[in-house]
């Protein structure tokens, strides 16, 4: 029989990242079926079927679902709409892949996990696409800073973020999430305690705000995380530094002059390795170093399997607290000690 996917929502984030994937997954994959895309505005809809391979549109998640029974749902909402829409179809039973953040709280990251539950105890497949999971340079370097952290020479983590023009972006935390969540996949551990701190652009705009974070982290590893809306360039860094290592990530993404990225090892004040993104990726096509085919090609093949996705929405909690503890201008964060297993 065939492998059936469903798509909810076909905005941008759509069209950029997942649909290329969807088609790429299809045509390596000839028993999957790209069987239906659902969209208030069903042109967009529309469009999207016909750009990227799908078979029949709706404009209703609920008739989609009863009329596909798909094996699969991708939900590519904007971040409002996420928790309400994630936490109805995981109810029904479908595996679901969800855009970030999955809720814009920690009640409703919560509610997302409950609806995640069987009676049973066992979990309805899921998975939170923070795409920079998947890029394949952020994999490669939370591969290199393994060792590290096994033996605690892990030591501080820097992560900063730039956008221009942020004039009308009253809400940094939906930015902010990304190097929130990527630093807690390098670090391989929890926030333990976060001081936050705000400057306030009024000038420019009355949201205008930039951003610090600075704190440890459960393992004891230290970091710092910034974040400046009206920089001069388009940017994500990181930079992970232990007893005579640092290890410098040029993060890629659509409008970044970093892209497609790359990964610097150094040590002994010397370059020991300088790989660049589309060779670790295998291809230079902005949906794979962005991650995108990794988080949904991988997620598939798990349902498939019947294996347990990594990265369900257990994993993200704690990156949706920190980003709500931001929203609401909190100047200090303590995290409560959790095993850290993966879901």
């Amino acid at each position: 029989m065939a492998f059936k996917l469903c798509v909810v929502g076909c905005g941008g984030i759509a069209w950029r990242g997942h649909g290329p994937a969807y088609r790429r997954y299809a045509a390596e994959h000839p028993d999957t079926e790209l069987a239906a895309c659902v969209d208030l505005d069903r042109e967009k809809a529309s469009a999207f079927a016909a750009e990227f391979g799908f078979a029949r549109t709706y404009d209703q998640v609920e008739e989609a679902l009863e009329k596909e029974r798909p094996d699969v749902v991708c939900l590519l909402v904007p971040a409002p709409y996420i928790a309400a829409s994630a936490a109805a179809i995981l109810e029904k039973g479908y595996p679901l892949l969800m855009e970030k953040p999955p809720g814009v709280s920690k009640e409703e990251a919560l509610q997302i996990a409950a609806a995640a539950r069987r009676p049973d105890g066992s979990e309805i497949p899921n998975r939170v696409a923070f795409n920079r999971r998947y890029m394949p340079i952020v994999a490669q370097a939370r591969s290199l800073a393994e060792q590290w952290m096994n033996e605690d020479r892990l030591h501080h983590l820097a992560y900063n973020i730039g956008r221009v023009n942020r004039t009308d972006d009253e809400d940094a935390s939906v930015t902010l999430i990304h190097g929130i969540d990527t630093l807690r996949e390098l670090a391989g551990s929890d926030y333990r305690d976060i001081r936050l701190s705000y400057r306030k652009l009024s000038h420019l705009g009355a949201g205008v705000t930039n951003v610090a974070l600075e704190g440890e982290f459960w393992s004891g590893a230290m970091f710092s995380l910034n974040y400046y809306p009206v920089a001069g360039a388009v940017y994500e860094r990181a930079e992970l530094l232990g007893e005579n290592v640092t290890l410098r990530l040029k993060l890629p993404f659509w409008t970044s002059h970093d892209s497609p990225g790359s990964v610097e090892l150094w040590s002994g004040n010397g370059r020991i390795a300088d790989d660049e993104g589309a060779a670790v990726a295998g291809l230079e096509e902005p949906y794979v170093v962005n991650g995108f085919y990794e988080e949904n090609a991988s997620f598939f093949n798990a349902v498939r399997a019947g294996r347990k996705p990594t990265g369900g929405i257990a994993t993200a909690i704690q990156s949706v607290e920190v980003a709500e503890a931001v929203y609401q201008r909190a100047t200090r964060y303590t995290g409560a000690l959790i095993e850290r297993v993966e879901a």
